[in-house]
């Protein structure tokens, strides 16, 4: 079998992105990392702004855009660790796919891992799937976790 010492798994707090990371966390060599990753499109700054001239006045100083996204790659890196599983998260300001694409040039990925779907289906209709954009591009090996039928 392959020896797969650096897994990229993309993840979006989805249910098919959490079987995502089982898989990862699965198929990650003795000693290999797991690197999973969070993208996050940001705000242009007169856009946060006006997000936060409307909240109420006690909100304002603790409003933090990178809230979400952080939340998610806690929840992904607590379930790398409840694996035992050595990981590094990374949270990229970019579209879903090109992140992924990206990043696994980068840290070198023995294998990239995704789930099947994440977006809603009018999402994927106006941006494509991030899976299918990820295995047409990857100059790796990609595995696609789909769901259990439901």
């Amino acid at each position: 079998m392959f020896d797969m010492h650096t897994v990229l798994v993309g993840y979006d707090g989805s249910d098919d992105a959490r079987r995502a990371v089982e898989a990862a966390a699965g198929v990650v060599a003795e000693g290999g990392v797991v690197h999973v990753l969070v993208a996050y499109k940001s705000q242009p700054p007169g856009q946060v702004t006006r997000i936060v001239k409307d909240l109420p006045p006690e909100f304002r100083d603790s409003f933090d855009v990178l809230a979400a996204p952080e939340s998610m790659l806690a929840d992904a890196e607590g379930l790398l660790t409840s694996h035992g599983v050595t990981h590094t998260g990374h949270l990229v300001d970019d579209h879903p796919a090109d992140a992924i694409l990206d990043t696994a040039e980068k840290i070198g990925a023995d294998l990239i891992v995704v789930g099947s779907r994440g977006l809603g289906r009018a999402a994927r209709l106006v941006r494509g799937s991030v899976s299918t954009r990820v295995a047409t591009h990857a100059r790796t090996s990609v595995l696609i976790v789909h769901s259990n039928g439901d």
